[in-house]
């Protein structure tokens, strides 16, 4: 999301941003770097918010938020979605919407929201049509055709990840953690998210997926007119961001 911002949401005018996430165990390390990254990338952030997974009325939200007129809303929501998405499009909230907001990252959102999902950009796996490597489409394709919906986040990550333990498997002719464990640190494989492989034991994200341009990065994608778009990274978009919020700026 700050790579996001720092490529394309600067550059358009934005200077502000609000923090606005679910209260839950998950968005603490998230906040936690978007408070860090996002002043680094170039936003200065107004404002975090933490809301309960139970709201149901986000009218005094909105309304601090308003008063604040920030550039940007970034997001933290996964266990909700569409009621903040409906009552940020109904009480015409500043900014643009962005962020995680897990349940946009469904092709059902555009419906279950009548449409109030325009505009609004999520961090996600891939859009139709993107090629982060040569597998991401057909992949995209064949699961649209089997299941009638766009393939989630987690659909992309286990896909690939059967890919790296059956490798490593082989690797290490054996399914031991002492053998496969260090088979699985030599990973490097190009799935459907782009190019696995892991940093060390030691490293600071031990075992977690390298991230960064020549290994996967994750994309921003945006709802226009009823299709999800993929606008970032640049090098796989198949559409450009749509900011109506930050036009003149």
């Amino acid at each position: 999301m700050c790579d996001f911002a720092r490529d394309d949401l600067v550059s358009r005018g934005a200077r502000t941003a609000v923090v606005m996430s679910e209260s839950a165990d998950w968005t603490r390390p998230l906040d936690k770097e978007y408070l860090k990254c996002l002043p680094q990338a170039g936003p200065k952030v107004l404002a975090h918010i933490r809301f309960s997974k139970s709201t149901q009325d986000f009218t005094p939200v909105y309304n601090r938020i308003e008063a604040l007129h920030p550039d940007v809303v970034i997001a933290g929501w996964a266990h909700v979605g569409v009621v903040p998405t409906v009552q940020w499009h109904g009480q015409g909230a500043p900014g643009v919407l962005a962020g995680v907001n897990a349940q946009a990252g469904s092709g059902r959102f555009w419906k279950a929201t009548n449409g109030a999902a325009q505009n609004v950009i999520t961090e996600d796996a891939a859009a139709p049509g993107e090629a982060l490597t040569p597998k991401t489409v057909p992949f995209t394709n064949a699961y649209i055709k089997r299941f009638g919906v766009t393939p989630a986040y987690n659909a992309y990550s286990t896909y690939d990840a059967l890919f790296v333990l059956e490798q490593a498997i082989e690797r290490a002719g054996s399914t031991q953690p002492g053998a496969l464990v260090p088979a699985l640190e030599k990973t490097d494989y190009r799935g459907t998210l782009g190019r696995v492989e892991f940093y060390g034991r030691h490293a600071r994200y031990a075992h977690g997926m390298k991230y960064g341009e020549r290994y996967v990065t994750g994309s921003m994608i945006q709802w226009q007119h009823g299709k999800q778009v993929a606008i970032w990274p640049r090098k796989a978009a198949t559409g450009s961001p749509k900011l109506p919020a930050l036009e003149g700026r």
